[in-house]
């Protein structure tokens, strides 16, 4: 059975510390905003049903920075402790949700990747609510990237491995249970974690 319209929660992962750049990168320029800014709106135009910002870091010079869009702040106090604690977080937030349906997913995104645009995000959401396969994710040349969608029923797994390993620990554990969606650019496989992959980027997408 196709999901049709299931809805998508999206998991915006913004926490960490920035150590490998000079300053927040998070908060460098990003066209006419910043690159934390340029990856929320993605997900707010994309067909994500609703966006939850996991921060931690300088969380609120960031809480500031998105007062007026429409995403809901959470904060990790243990951010420190890994990207895997926002997972958990950002998971544990949308299971209380009111009306979470029993076909919902999470979709998983990164904070510095304002580069990955509503095409490639709503490309993975159209894959997902037409296959029976609890995960989604795309692939650029055989290489896996983001944003990828879990199914709600890994919820409780995802929050297990993530305290010692990571999400990844999920796809080794059931990749009869994947979908890989190719994609186009080698976008979704790229992040900025310096300063120098920060100009980079910039020259490339041009923002």
């Amino acid at each position: 059975m196709k999901r049709k319209e299931s809805p998508v929660y999206a998991i915006l992962l913004a926490a960490g510390e920035s150590k490998r750049c000079p300053e927040n990168k998070l908060f460098l320029p990003w066209g006419k905003t910043t690159v934390l800014q340029a990856a929320v709106e993605n997900l707010l135009q994309s067909r994500v049903d609703q966006t939850a910002v996991i921060l931690g870091y300088q969380a609120a010079k960031a809480r500031d920075l998105l007062r007026e869009m429409p995403c809901s702040p959470v904060t990790n106090e243990n951010y420190r402790r890994g990207m895997g604690t926002s997972v958990i977080k950002g998971v544990s937030h949308w299971r209380r949700h009111p009306d979470l349906s029993a076909e919902a997913g999470f979709l998983l995104a990164l904070g510095d990747e304002p580069f990955i645009g509503r095409e490639i995000i709503d490309k993975v959401i159209s894959a997902w609510r037409n296959t029976e396969k609890g995960i989604v994710l795309p692939v650029f040349e055989g290489c896996r990237g983001h944003p990828a969608i879990f199914h709600r029923r890994y919820a409780d797994e995802i929050i297990e491995v993530c305290r010692d390993v990571g999400a990844r620990e999920v796809l080794k554990r059931h990749p009869e249970d994947i979908l890989a969606v190719e994609i186009d650019t080698d976008a979704i496989l790229l992040d900025i974690d310096t300063e120098e992959d920060y100009r980079k980027l910039c020259k490339r997408f041009n923002p």
